[in-house]
């Protein structure tokens, strides 16, 4: 259990507090956390045991909790930074303006990849 706590536990959501998660995520985000849970108790699939029985045998919360409460974290963190920190201004950025409509305008580099992306699928230099 130990093992779980320390190595196992931590490196699961490291960096999900960033990124904003979609159903997916957070539903192979569980079941990595119950596949690791399972073998930290010696249970199996084929067992039929629920995730949440497994939590209160083990007494842990949630994956999902976790990584909220490292989000709540890193927020509070920000939030008593100096104003004069790049991370603070990060946080409470918002863009001027509005974007143009419709695709974006060819650069004279995305079209120079672009030719050379081309010769290379013809065979040339």
């Amino acid at each position: 259990m130990k093992f779980y706590k320390v190595v196992a536990r931590p490196s699961l959501p490291y960096g999900s507090e960033t990124w904003v998660p979609t159903k997916r995520d957070v539903t192979r985000l569980e079941a990595a956390e119950m596949r690791s849970l399972r073998s930290v108790t010696g249970y199996t699939r084929l067992d039929k045991i629920r995730s949440e029985v497994i939590r209160k045998e083990l007494d842990i919360s949630g994956i999902q909790d976790v990584r909220l409460k490292y989000k709540q974290n890193r927020i509070s963190l920000l939030e008593r930074m100096d104003n004069t920190r790049l991370p603070k201004h990060a946080l409470n950025y918002t863009p001027r303006g509005r974007r143009d409509r419709g695709r974006p305008q060819e650069t004279m580099a995305m079209r120079r990849c672009r030719n050379r992306s081309n010769d290379l699928i013809r065979g040339g230099r």
